[in-house]
């Protein structure tokens, strides 16, 4: 697993390093009972701090993406077909709230902003 992070980019770091170990386990690049590296190695090898990581990792936790075995660390959860699907409609639909928003105040129509779409589908 390699993790990245942009000290540029006006998301905050955890919320950086949630999204990517989030994607990769909904695509299934991580796949259920993967061990992830130990807090305090992400913190070294990204340069940022541990509580940055531990934020993120019990974010991933909370949202049944990770789980802890006490002692053992953490490992990618195994997800079943009903939880993988609620989380990306609920990335999808934050991604098109997003769009349409954009869409909305750019004076974008619907009809347009639907073809803009299929064309890129």
């Amino acid at each position: 697993m390699r993790l990245s992070v942009n000290p540029n980019d006006k998301t905050p770091i955890y919320r950086q390093l949630y999204e990517q170990i989030a994607s990769d386990v909904l695509t299934g690049a991580i796949a259920p009972g993967t061990p992830l590296p130990p807090i305090r190695t992400v913190s070294k090898e990204l340069g940022v701090s541990m509580i940055t990581v531990r934020n993120a990792w019990d974010m991933l936790e909370r949202d049944g993406y990770l789980v802890t075995r006490a002692g053992s660390g953490c490992f990618v959860a195994v997800l079943n077909e009903t939880h993988r699907k609620s989380r990306v409609d609920e990335r999808l639909c934050t991604a098109v709230d997003a769009l349409v928003s954009d869409a909305k105040s750019l004076g974008v129509d619907r009809t347009s902003l639907l073809a803009l779409i299929e064309e890129r589908y």
